[in-house]
């Protein structure tokens, strides 16, 4: 595989970005071999050293996504990153994969569990047909309801939270990444 070959190779798989984005790390690679030429160095040491352009493409592409998570830390742009991040290697499924789907259904226990709370009094009223004992029962009614308020709002405060942490997370596991493949390569 020569310069061009590599080049137009990788390029495809960097569809996915951003056109300038896209371009601008095209220049980079292209920057790179023009160095590694001045350096008397072949296009295929270059190539050797780089890797194949799929793994450099996932890597960039996992990279984006979970900059973009972090300029905008929604649920869909978090689950993209971690999915981005699992891409890169059957290890990372058990590492990334399996910790973010426990902890984002205890998470989606916990807004379960104060929705439910929430609409306990109407399941109370329902139960209890006869005036007086809902009106002997409204405190706990009340009680109930507000719980299941401040656990849904609690939850809600720690998800924005939760994601940082996530996202805390995907970038401590590139570079673990990054120095396992370097130190691989020495």
């Amino acid at each position: 595989m020569n310069k061009e070959a590599y080049l137009n190779e990788l390029a495809r798989y960097l569809k996915l970005l951003p056109p300038e984005e896209c371009a601008d790390l095209m220049g980079e690679f292209k920057e790179h071999f023009e160095y590694a030429r001045l350096s008397g160095r072949s296009e295929a040491e270059v190539i050797t050293k780089l890797g194949h352009p799929r793994l450099i493409a996932r890597e960039l592409l996992t990279q984006s996504q979970i900059e973009k998570a972090d300029k905008a830390p929604t649920l869909l742009n978090v689950t993209r990153a971690v999915k981005a991040t699992v891409s890169l290697g059957l290890f990372n499924l058990v590492i990334v994969l399996l910790p973010f789907v426990a902890s984002l259904a205890i998470l989606a226990g916990v807004f379960g569990f104060g929705f439910f709370l929430i609409l306990s009094p109407v399941i109370l009223i329902i139960q209890y047909q006869s005036a007086m004992l809902i009106f002997n029962g409204i405190f706990l009614m009340l009680v109930l309801a507000g719980g299941g308020l401040l656990i849904v709002i609690g939850a809600l405060k720690f998800t924005r939270v939760y994601y940082h942490l996530v996202l805390r997370y995907l970038k401590y596991n590139m570079t673990v990444i990054k120095k396992d493949v370097t130190s691989f390569e020495k």
